[in-house]
């Protein structure tokens, strides 16, 4: 039987601020991010995190920066887009494509931050782990597209997951970690509850501890 088309599908096609990317559109904004925003505001990247109040709230609260969010999911690209709009923000674009790709989307040293929150684990088997976002080409990839002391922040509640980034991390031996923490809601001086995603707020109720990391280049 043929799966139903979804919804989604063309309100994402059709959005302007969203990009679908085809084979032929890469390249087109590489190193020319800051042209596309008309400013030379800091470039903030967000990959596949979840639903939509981080982005848009992010994005509304510093109109200062430029945020780019990657993500596959049709109905989520939709939806954050559709939120950052009611919030009269008009300093993001959305990508609909692999976060895989940012060799192709980013030139060397244009991102200022990347936020990782939450992504798929693929734990339930060492053979799905192959699927994880955090392989040693992802990392040394970000790492070249990051400006010079820049940040890299991702948080995960899954604790295999993370001790096994931060060990390849350790092990690629680029970035530099200014704060890890297996508790940070907890843990950290500065948690802001400001900064929570949608994730976290069902985590917080049920008290699943949020493993947090800080990588700087």
């Amino acid at each position: 039987m043929k799966r139903p088309d979804n919804p989604y599908k063309i309100k994402v096609e059709n959005h302007n601020k969203i990009m679908a990317f085809e084979k032929d559109f890469f390249n087109k904004f590489q190193w020319k991010w800051n042209d596309f925003f008309w400013n030379q505001n800091p470039i903030i990247l967000e990959i596949w995190t979840g639903m939509w109040n981080f982005f848009s709230k992010e994005s509304s609260r510093n109109l200062d920066k430029n945020f780019i969010w990657i993500e596959l999911k049709y109905k989520r690209l939709y939806n954050s887009a559709e939120k950052s709009i009611e919030l009269w923000t008009k300093n993001f674009i959305m990508l609909k494509t692999f976060a895989q790709n940012i060799d192709k989307i980013f030139w060397k040293e244009e991102l200022d931050k990347t936020y990782v929150f939450f992504p798929d684990p693929w734990g339930k088997k060492d053979r799905q782990k192959k699927h994880r976002l955090f392989q040693e080409k992802f990392i040394k990839d970000l790492y070249e597209k990051t400006k010079i002391w820049w940040k890299l922040v991702f948080k995960t509640d899954h604790l295999e997951y993370f001790d096994t980034t931060i060990s390849l991390f350790k092990e690629i031996w680029l970035w530099k970690i200014n704060i890890l923490s297996n508790d940070y809601e907890n843990e950290l001086e500065h948690f802001e509850t400001k900064e929570m995603t949608e994730f976290e707020h069902i985590f917080r109720k049920d008290r699943v501890k949020i493993n947090y990391v800080e990588f700087e280049k």
